[in-house]
């Protein structure tokens, strides 16, 4: 399949790399409003200077593709996947969605009405660690999870005068919709309320809050704790974080990445497991890339795909605005 890359910034750099390692995709167009930008970009990733262009719509008129992959900011997104939608192509999109809601919702709108494939980059879904948990949950090896506990803590965004360190809430809205998708994957369930406190530390350099303790109440009663610091000098998580999963037969555990499953009590049924993580067949944004070109090939909706992906981003707003709030955010509230 053709593509044309719509965005070219650090992001972008990496799916060029990683398309260029796949044999079903073929790199048709770069597309960089900047001509700066796209100067450096053509420069850094020695791209093919005929194939540059300032727009979407003069890329069209010289090439043939089939998908767009949206490397672009996501207030961007919105015109990018509309007009490849109403081209008749196919999207990959850069998480989130849309910065706004609303757009979000009038993204995957479009995308239906114009009966086209849309995939979000949820990418640390497809780790070997969250797909192996995904696995043992199903097979109840420690019953029904009745409480999930997360800590993440992380130097993040440390880069000062970006939008990461100057816009309010960014730590939730760009890091937190990495691991409430994780939440939504690994449980297997969808969240209905969240209680949520942002904060920041005196030695931090974001002025968007950067720390923050969520309490989701997921369907069944489950009851998940995401706990988070950006501007950690301490002891680091792994990116996926610490998990703790609570059940009757016992917990599991991510560890720096390894998962145990643990029982404790009573002492006769004492027992600490390290569970090798399961092959999968690629990881990140090869595995993204995978799935989104199979799906096409299917004709069936992809993992992550717009549509349910709402469900992730939501989480994300009805998280701020229990912190702007001070109060329970049903997500009803938010999804309509």
């Amino acid at each position: 399949m053709n593509a044309i890359v719509v965005g070219l910034g650090g992001r972008a750099r990496s799916w060029v790399s990683v398309c260029g390692q796949s044999d079903a995709v073929d790199l048709v167009g770069y597309v960089e409003p900047v001509d700066e930008q796209r100067e450096k970009a053509a420069a850094d990733i020695d791209l093919p200077k005929d194939r540059l262009f300032p727009s979407l719509a003069e890329a069209l008129k010289n090439v043939e593709a089939q998908f767009v992959i949206d490397v672009t900011p996501p207030a961007a997104h919105e015109a990018v996947a509309t007009e490849a939608f109403d081209a008749g192509l196919d999207v990959l999109g850069e998480k989130p969605i849309s910065d706004d809601f609303a757009a979000a919702k009038r993204i995957v709108g479009a995308s239906e009405k114009a009966g086209r494939t849309h995939m979000i980059t949820q990418n640390y879904r497809f780790g070997p660690v969250p797909r192996t948990t995904h696995r043992l949950l199903k097979e109840k090896v420690i019953g029904d999870p009745g409480q999930v506990s997360i800590g993440f803590y992380k130097a993040w965004a440390t880069r000062t005068g970006t939008h990461y360190t100057e816009r309010p809430f960014m730590f939730v809205k760009d890091m937190g919709v990495h691991h409430f998708d994780l939440m939504r994957y690994v449980l297997g369930r969808d969240p209905v309320r969240v209680w949520a406190k942002t904060w920041n530390q005196p030695w931090g350099w974001h002025k968007g809050d950067a720390a923050h303790t969520t309490i989701f109440e997921f369907e069944g009663g489950l009851m998940v704790t995401h706990h988070a610091l950006a501007c950690c000098v301490g002891k680091s998580s792994s990116w996926n974080g610490d998990w703790r999963i609570d059940g009757p037969e016992g917990s599991v555990t991510w560890e720096e990445d390894n998962i145990f499953i643990t029982r404790e009590y009573p002492g006769d049924r004492k027992k600490r497991d390290q569970i090798p993580p399961d092959d999968v067949p690629a990881n990140g944004q090869a595995a993204i890339l995978d799935e989104f070109l199979s799906a096409v090939a299917e004709g069936r909706e992809p993992e992550c795909s717009g549509r349910d992906n709402l469900k992730s981003l939501a989480m994300t707003f009805a998280t701020v605005k229990s912190a702007e709030e001070g109060r329970w955010v049903e997500m009803s509230e938010i999804l309509g």
